[in-house]
């Protein structure tokens, strides 16, 4: 058996391969090129687990190379500690010591979602990337009418009257073509987000974990999605604590000499996860007498609005656990003198 370490760049990568006995038998460094990596590890003639260090660009190699038939993990860059912290680093360690890490069996792995899974965190990304970007050039709308002293006479700027009065303001020609641009790229980015949100609302209704995750106040369509796409399996989690670890929504622990201290969310695992129900917590507050309402409501009096809204998304986290744990719809089940 071969144990062979990668480390993956843009245009190039470090590979590293050792036998059983801890020694290397090839090292090299290649261009990203399909064929030339796939003759290599063929070239070698031994059974060879590989790892790659998780990074945004290692889908194409783990799919050329587990289609090919070899064993390929990915490995957690944040508790691969042996190389995080070292104070030499290069591609070469880098890639070796990855080689004898899975040699030892140390290496900690991340979940490698399905292509269609994959495929829909493409989307869920994309789409999120494009709402981010229609809400920076708002941002910049609303910024030039401050410079100008403008009092905006409707609640909704960016509603059907709203941008009438953003057509007829009147402006100084250099703030007017500022402002044209951006209504420009906002309504080309509008134009853009409202057939993937479309896309999404489809997938929900057709999904049926999603529908499941819609019975709980608070979960929509988009958020729904977000939570199927990065779950992908319940059973994957032992227990909602492990599920709450994994979207970063469990306080940090420092424990030492007997004291422990409890600080803020660690925030590592799924930022994707995370956000989402942090956003779905934002409107607990603004829907009916629930289990939910109540429990944000009493939070808020111990500790403040942003620690409910957290609180409340770990609680939210929990109930979904349950929901596809026992694949049963969210039952709202409270008495009226709680």
């Amino acid at each position: 058996m071969y144990y062979t370490g990668i480390d993956l760049h843009k245009r190039t990568s470090y590979i590293t391969t050792v036998d059983e006995k801890g020694q290397i038998v090839a090292r090299g460094n290649f261009r990203n090129i399909e064929t030339d990596i796939l003759d290599h590890f063929v070239s070698l003639g031994k059974e060879n687990q590989i790892v790659i260090e998780s990074m945004c660009s290692w889908y194409w190699l783990y799919d050329l190379l587990t289609d090919n038939g070899f064993q390929v993990v990915v490995s957690n860059p944040v508790k691969t500690k042996a190389i995080a912290s070292a104070k030499i680093k290069n591609d070469k360690l880098d890639s070796h010591m990855l080689a004898q890490l899975l040699r030892a069996g140390l290496v900690c792995t991340v979940h490698v979602s399905t292509l269609e899974t994959r495929r829909l965190k493409e989307l869920l990304r994309h789409r999120n990337r494009l709402v981010q970007d229609a809400t920076r050039m708002k941002n910049r709308i609303h910024n030039l009418l401050m410079k100008n002293n403008c009092q905006i006479p409707v609640s909704d700027l960016f509603g059907l009257k709203g941008l009438e009065y953003l057509k007829k303001i009147d402006l100084p020609s250099y703030h007017r073509e500022s402002l044209e641009t951006y209504l420009h790229l906002y309504q080309g980015l509008k134009d853009r987000i409202e057939p993937l949100t479309k896309r999404v609302d489809e997938l929900a209704k057709e999904n049926a974990m999603a529908k499941l995750l819609m019975s709980i106040p608070g979960i929509g369509p988009i958020v729904a999605m977000y939570m199927v796409a990065e779950i992908e399996d319940i059973r994957r989690f032992p227990s909602y604590r492990h599920l709450s670890s994994y979207a970063g929504l469990v306080p940090s622990l420092d424990s030492s000499g007997g004291k422990e201290r409890t600080g803020r969310i660690t925030k590592q695992g799924s930022p994707h996860l995370r956000t989402a129900l942090i956003e779905a917590a934002h409107t607990i507050p603004r829907m009916k007498r629930s289990r939910l309402n109540i429990f944000f409501r009493r939070r808020i009096v111990k500790s403040g609005y942003r620690k409910a809204i957290v609180a409340t998304a770990h609680k939210l986290l929990q109930v979904a656990f349950y929901v596809l744990k026992n694949r049963t719809p969210y039952r709202e089940e409270y008495s009226l003198c709680a």
